[in-house]
């Protein structure tokens, strides 16, 4: 597991090298310099080197290739629940009532 903090909430999670490779690959870059990685607990992504993960990436190179189609499916289901997320908090501050001054 790749552990990194977030720059927003500066919590920790961690990133499954299996899924960071994966998605590297699927990119139209050959050589990405970055991954953006989505904080659980914050909304906005993250940016991370590739270079400083490389070491786990390189451990796990054998089960990256071998990732398919669930890999795909459990990312874009994970960007739904992001997207929802995010909306809800949209919907939320919406209905939030306005404080004036007194």
């Amino acid at each position: 597991m790749i552990n990194v903090t977030c720059f927003k909430c500066r919590r920790r999670f961690d990133l499954d090298p299996v899924f960071v490779g994966a998605e590297l690959r699927k990119l139209k870059m050959e050589h990405p310099r970055h991954y953006q990685a989505i904080c659980p607990h914050a909304t906005p992504p993250t940016r991370w080197s590739v270079a400083e993960m490389q070491d786990e990436l390189d451990a796990v190179a054998d089960e990256i290739g071998s990732a398919g189609p669930e890999q795909a499916k459990a990312a874009a289901e994970a960007r739904e629940r992001a997207q929802a997320a995010a909306k809800e908090k949209a919907d939320k501050k919406e209905k939030e009532p306005a404080r004036g001054k007194r």
